[in-house]
């Protein structure tokens, strides 16, 4: 007999659901920690601390965010700003120290800078997340796109460029006259988003732990980004070589000489107007009578920016008054002349203990060595008197240089055309004036209205003042000026500055590596007189002849020889550094017409 069989019944088993958890997320992953080791990193290359190879990878935190289909965080821009806001905080401490008032220009600068971090990563987010551009053509075009912007709105801030940390690298600077430093900002910004594109997906896309590159084809593999790096960073190289040797067209004038005196006076807001004129003749008496006695044949002395004190005093020409034979009219004249008078007699002293005949002497006789005729380059202010008006108002009030010939004669002048925010105009101040009563600098200083070439023993020269040399489209365009209005090639461009705002803070490197690429640019060498430094004789390589010290007083004597060459920057200037601009801000409002990135995106194979 066959035993019944047991059959077990069917149960229905519901189908279990795998518990559903969050993909774990990284430090790193956050824009706050991730753009500011990027900020930080930024700002260790730079004085005072000048860690410059650290420059190239700076910017790989910013383009892993970059990277990132989603940022993470409660308002994750917000985060970012706030790390670039720490980072131009440490760049521009200096700012603050002259004067307690200045603190509220170095926040406001801080916090406006900042915002340039946000537009690059936003921007080029846009461009990679959603126009599928890969990011090392991205990346390049729009940093330099925003820097181009950043030199010019609001009047301008060029400093502490990408490129400005590889300074005491001369090969890799030659670049810039083909289009400037935006160039090597370029090639730097490729070669890091070359980088971030190796680094594992799973560093910054979640849930992704295999950081495969599967599915790819050959094209789309990061060996295309990194080749492309390599090969643009030997052409930069290689150029860079060419152009270091390379031997300027050669002339047969002797060189120029020149004296720069470097003082060391701290600008302080304590002292009363005879007290800074006493000390300023004083200091800089001293060493420009060393400068004299120690050195035969200077063609010129340089004092820098606002060292002359005394101001001088212009009144309106003649045929531009309206009845000259008017009582009051002939008082302000009488007022003007007699206002005249300390500048007149002060600047006749100066040449006169500049041209001073001087004694050789040897055994048993003393010989008079001839007067060479020493002309003198020095930074004053410049009031501009109305004769128009009964109480001979002011109508402008110049920061300017004047060139005096060994007579005393000024036979040649330059106002300031660029003004220095928060140092001597204020945004919206003309709308809000009550704010110039709020800070040390009185009610801003007028613009000049065009360069000027000042002639010295047949040297054509080009002066700017202060932080004009931070332009470089700025100094371009009076470099071609002064051309065109002389006839003739500038030989040299001249700086004088008075940096004792800055208490010898890193302020003045970030000053003086502008003028590096400024010689570069247009392949002209520069000299700088700068109070409390950084003084110096920089030839048309950008190659640093003479360095004076920050905050000694320093006499550099500079024997300047003309380059004689051009550069394509010259020629065509920021062309290049516009078309990043322009696509930029095409990518820009493309991202603005689709409002934002998509919470989630495929990530764009190429990134």
């Amino acid at each position: 007999m066959k035993a019944p069989s047991l059959k077990q019944p069917k149960v229905a088993v519901a189908p279990t659901r795998r518990a559903e958890t969050k993909p774990a997320t990284s430090w790193w992953q956050w824009p706050l920690p991730v753009a500011t080791l990027g900020a930080l990193l930024l700002w260790t290359s730079f004085p005072p601390l000048d860690l410059w190879p650290l420059a190239w990878l700076a910017p790989v935190p910013w383009l892993i965010l970059i990277r990132q289909p989603k940022l993470l965080g409660p308002k994750p821009y917000l985060q970012i700003w706030f790390a670039g806001f720490v980072h131009w905080l440490l760049m521009l401490q200096g700012i603050r120290l002259a004067h307690p008032a200045l603190y509220g220009g170095w926040l406001a600068l801080s916090a406006y800078l900042a915002v340039y971090l946000v537009l690059f990563i936003s921007i080029a987010r846009v461009a990679v997340q959603q126009l599928r551009w890969p990011l090392f053509l991205a990346a390049p075009i729009v940093f330099v796109g925003l820097e181009l912007f950043r030199g010019h709105l609001i009047s301008g801030f060029s400093c502490g460029l990408l490129a400005h940390t590889q300074t005491e690298l001369p090969v890799l600077l030659q670049i810039a006259d083909l289009g400037g430093a935006y160039t090597l900002s370029f090639v730097m910004m490729l070669c890091a988003a070359a980088i971030a594109q190796l680094l594992p997906k799973r560093w910054f896309v979640l849930g992704d732990e295999t950081g495969s590159q599967s599915n790819r084809s050959f094209l789309q593999l990061p060996v295309w980004p990194v080749v492309t790096a390599l090969a643009l960073l030997m052409a930069t190289v290689g150029y860079g070589y060419y152009r270091l040797q390379e031997r300027p067209p050669a002339g047969n004038r002797p060189p120029l000489k020149v004296a720069l005196i470097q003082g060391s006076l701290d600008t302080r807001f304590d002292q009363d107007f005879h007290e800074r004129v006493n000390q300023n003749f004083t200091h800089y008496g001293k060493l420009t009578s060393e400068a004299v006695a120690d050195n035969t044949g200077l063609d010129l002395v340089v004092w820098p920016e606002s060292a002359f004190a005394i101001p001088e005093y212009q009144a309106v020409a003649a045929s531009s008054v309206i009845n000259a034979n008017d009582p009051q009219v002939a008082a302000v004249r009488e007022r003007f002349a007699e206002a005249e008078k300390p500048f007149q007699g002060t600047l006749s002293d100066a040449i006169k203990a500049i041209n001073k005949p001087k004694e050789k002497r040897t055994v048993g006789e003393t010989a008079i060595l001839p007067v060479t005729g020493t002309s003198f380059l020095f930074g004053t202010t410049t009031l501009v008197i109305d004769l128009n008006k009964p109480d001979g108002a002011i109508a402008h009030n110049y920061n300017a240089a004047l060139l005096a010939g060994p007579t005393g004669q000024i036979s040649g002048r330059y106002y300031k055309m660029h003004a220095v925010m928060f140092g001597e105009f204020i945004p919206v101040a003309d709308l809000l004036p009550f704010l110039y009563g709020l800070t040390p600098m009185g009610a801003g200083m007028s613009t000049g209205k065009q360069p000027a070439a000042l002639s010295v023993k047949g040297y054509n020269l080009s002066p700017n003042i202060c932080f004009e040399s931070t332009v470089p489209h700025l100094i371009r365009e009076q470099v071609l000026g002064a051309e065109r209005t002389s006839q003739r090639p500038i030989d040299a461009i001249v700086n004088v500055t008075n940096d004792g705002w800055f208490w010898g803070s890193s302020i003045l490197d970030l000053h003086f590596r502008c003028s590096v690429f400024r010689a570069i640019e247009n392949r002209k060498p520069v000299v700088i007189a700068a109070n409390t430094g950084i003084s110096a004789h920089i030839d048309g390589n950008g190659r640093v002849l003479q360095r004076g010290p920050k905050r000694e007083p320093k006499i550099l004597v500079a024997d300047v020889i003309a380059d004689g060459r051009t550069s394509p920057y010259h020629l065509w200037g920021d062309s290049a550094a516009w078309l990043c601009a322009a696509l930029t801000w095409a990518v820009a409002f493309y991202g603005v017409w689709h409002r934002k990135v998509p919470a989630t995106s495929a990530e764009n194979p190429s990134r």
